[in-house]
């Protein structure tokens, strides 16, 4: 009898083959999504593991203005360090290509912590000019071991050989400054060069800016931190971070860590969406085969059995779909793992498919789609031989709660109506299909926001807040005068000087690293705008924070916050909050010339110019100033943004693809539910036909109930795809930068437009089914 009962199941999967495929194939998507982003974490995690081994990366941090490489004894006799170590990090401009280069270079010792591991090459030489660059940079230009590089140091061009690539853990992630999203490795990356040699060229023999930790095993950086930082104060100490601080390290544990939530999110949506599918299409199974389950009870088969038997029909369902898109992940995973090796600039280790983690996900699948078909099981669980034999009870023909709105029944024809109370009469049915369609706009519409997010998250402060053209930043702070005749032109529009202090704010429930950036209250060049919109000045004294600041350490207007400034003098001061920005990325407060003046040292001068000049004048300038001397560096703003837009130009055909799926899935769901609907009206359609209605009047008994549906589902869609604007914004939120709401007016009737396509497509589907049927053959037939 099981064998009777496996191959009815195989024939009753055959005769509604569309749409038992329809659902396994979402079930994959769902699995094969979890398992890509959970094998890509792992694969991930091995990397960051083995990476961090091979160039022995230390447990800490520490920046300073200037300071004796002796110190580094007198910091390992503080308890808990167990090695400490000075090098030289000082940034660089590439003379050699049109646009703007630069590297980042860092000393490095025979034997030193975080020694690049090298992909080509050898590590530079003792005494000779030679550097080991980025993989990413090396990549992107094509630089081989052998070639030379003229970069600017201290005014003057230099000459370097590179003599490999590599790479090392803290620089995985290179930016310029906080003001940067994405590293772009074709203008800025790290090289590593030996110690002597670049003291020498830098004339800073015997001195280093930087220092790496290795603590004593048990010591925690916070144990050591306070006297790190007590000993570093008089040498200008501004920033201390414990290895899994530092911001290449954070930005990889962020991604990994978001990795993570995503796999947990994936599977649910495409699972709700295929438990919706499955039900339709069982509920209508169950229905139509009463007899079969009456004549089975009344052959003696146990109704446990027949209910194990329908449940099998979700098992094998979330078996065939789970197993799919295991192994379809698994396929996938190391290519996307591929990809974020690449961004990051990390190893290639790859994890192991586990046989238990596959059959893991193919059980949890079957178990899933199991339960959805137990639940429909359970529906005839009280159903005797005798009443299952019997013809159901005809469903109460009474009105629906939209016929007694007053004026609806009149918007419909005669088929219309029928769709309306073919709804009302399969309301279980009806209500787990707008809740398919709710999931589908859901998708649909955060998808569609996402470039609305990329705008306001990155070219606002691009295109709104900054509005010159250069920015010229110095290697030290210079006087006012000096700093304006240095970057003198006459058809110059505009010239406004700025002046960045690195400090600490401490309010009431935390504190944050920032720079606080001094420009003048009647600023041309660079624009600041609240929460609202409206135009912010800074005032003579106090503070503007940016939003996520503002947040991070429970302030508001008025509050007063402490501002620690450490160099060239430490000095603490309170200072009242005047105004809160909107802005998400970086961490930049803005205060006057004045009030910097009065937090530090920093009276009289610029740390760099915002320049306003015509297109055609801007690469003159931008050359003159590249051999300044005091210039560190010059940065045009459009290049930048040119940059952003064409990074973003390939990101917006991943998202429209990604939006193509989700019409596609309510495109589904719809047509599933309207599939089931046009079977069981069949005869009232083929009745119309025969009186005389033409096919697309008939359509109107299915379209109706479509559209019906789909306005349903996107007025639930739309406090979801809300909601999930809010949980994306909360989740992806970091020290770095916030994530805004991204779903507006807009993307919701875009959302709405490709929901209607979807409705059309179903629409125009079901047409074709029409037209294929036979009314003389069905009504000859017996009810």
């Amino acid at each position: 009898m099981g064998r009777l009962l496996w191959i009815k199941m195989l024939r009753d999967m055959k005769r509604s083959w569309a749409a038992y495929a329809i659902c396994m194939i979402i079930v994959a998507i769902g699995f094969c999504g979890y398992s890509v982003l959970e094998l890509c974490q792992k694969n991930l995690e091995e990397s960051e593991r083995y990476f961090f081994q091979v160039t022995d990366f230390c447990d800490g941090f520490a920046t300073v203005e200037r300071a004796p490489e002796s110190v580094g004894a007198l910091l390992e006799r503080i308890d808990g360090v167990e090695r400490a170590e000075g090098r030289l990090e000082k940034n660089v401009r590439v003379t050699a290509y049109d646009d703007e280069v630069e590297l980042h270079l860092v000393s490095i010792r025979e034997g030193s912590m975080n020694q690049p591991k090298l992909s080509r090459g050898s590590l530079p030489a003792e005494g000779e000019r030679q550097m080991v660059i980025g993989d990413a940079i090396s990549k992107v230009r094509k630089i081989r071991p052998g070639e030379e590089l003229p970069v600017i140091i201290q005014g003057k061009q230099v000459m370097l050989e590179v003599s490999g690539s590599g790479i090392t853990p803290e620089n995985i992630y290179m930016i310029k400054d906080m003001g940067d999203l994405f590293p772009d490795p074709s203008a800025y990356d790290a090289a590593f060069m030996d110690y002597d040699t670049m003291a020498g060229l830098f004339s800073e023999a015997g001195m280093v800016n930087s220092f790496l930790f290795r603590l004593s095993p048990g010591a925690s950086w916070d144990d050591v931190k306070d006297e790190i930082e007590r000993t570093l104060t008089p040498y200008g100490c501004y920033q201390l971070n414990a290895s899994e601080d530092q911001l290449s390290v954070s930005m990889l544990d962020e991604e990994i860590k978001q990795l993570g939530k995503m796999s947990g999110v994936v599977p649910f949506l495409f699972l709700t969406v295929a438990a919706v599918i499955l039900y339709i299409t069982m509920s209508r199974l169950v229905e139509q085969q009463r007899t079969q389950i009456g004549t089975l009870l009344a052959m003696g088969i146990s109704m446990k059995s027949i209910q194990l038997h329908y449940m099998l029909y979700g098992v094998f369902v979330g078996a065939v779909g789970g197993l799919a898109g295991g192994l379809l992940g698994y396929g996938l995973a190391d290519p996307m793992a591929g990809f974020y090796r690449m961004y990051f600039n990390l190893p290639d280790v790859t994890a192991s498919l586990s046989v238990l983690y596959l059959c893991g996900g193919t059980v949890a699948a079957a178990v899933f789609c199991g339960g959805v078909a137990w639940v429909i099981a359970g529906s005839f669980g009280d159903l005797t031989p005798s009443v299952a034999l019997r013809p159901p009870a005809p469903k109460a023909a009474r009105q629906s709660v939209l016929e007694r709105i007053p004026g609806f029944a009149a918007l419909f024809t005669v088929p219309g109506m029928m769709a309306v109370r073919s709804l009302s009469r399969n309301r279980k049915r009806t209500a787990f299909s707008i809740v398919g369609i709710s999931f589908a706009f859901m998708i649909t519409a955060t998808l569609v926001s996402m470039n609305k997010m990329f705008d306001v998250f990155i070219f606002d402060y691009w295109e709104k807040t900054q509005k010159q053209d250069i920015m010229v930043q110095f290697n030290r702070p210079v006087s006012v005068d000096d700093a304006m005749l240095a970057v003198r032109h006459e058809d110059i529009q505009a010239a406004e000087g700025v002046v960045d202090v690195t400090a600490t704010l401490r309010g009431p429930q935390g504190e944050v690293d920032c720079t606080i950036q001094g420009i003048s209250p009647d600023s041309r060049l660079c624009r600041l705008f609240d929460t609202e919109g409206r135009p912010v000045k800074v005032e003579d004294e106090g503070i503007v924070l940016s939003e996520h600041m503002a947040t991070l350490m429970d302030v508001g207007i008025g509050d007063t916050i402490q501002v620690k400034v450490v160099y060239p003098k430490e000095r603490l001061s309170r200072v009242a909050v005047t105004a809160i920005v909107n802005q998400y990325m970086g961490s930049t407060a803005y205060m006057s010339y004045q009030g910097v003046g009065r937090i530090s040292e920093y009276r009289n001068v610029y740390t760099s110019v915002l320049l306003k000049a015509p297109e055609r004048v801007q690469q003159e300038i931008l050359e003159r100033l590249n051999d300044a001397t005091a210039v560190s560096l010059v940065e045009s703003r459009q290049q930048r943004l040119d940059g952003y837009h064409s990074m973003m130009g390939s990101m917006s055909g991943i998202m429209a693809s990604m939006s193509a799926m989700g019409v596609i899935i309510g495109c589904v769901v719809i047509y599933v539910s309207s599939l089931i609907s046009f079977e069981e009206l069949k005869r009232e359609i083929s009745t119309l036909m025969a009186l005389g209605l033409r096919d697309v009047q008939c359509l109107e008994v299915i379209s109706v109930s479509q559209w019906l549906m789909s306005i349903g589902g996107m007025i639930l869609g739309i406090p979801m795809a809300m909601g999930v604007s809010r949980w994306i914004s909360v989740a992806m939120a970091s020290e770095l930068y916030t994530i805004p709401d991204f779903v507006d007016g807009m993307s919701l009737l875009r959302a709405v437009g490709l929901t209607m396509i979807s409705v059309w497509v179903s629409s125009r589907l079901m047409l074709r089914k029409m037209r294929k049927l036979s009314p003389v053959e069905l009504l000859r037939e017996r009810e």
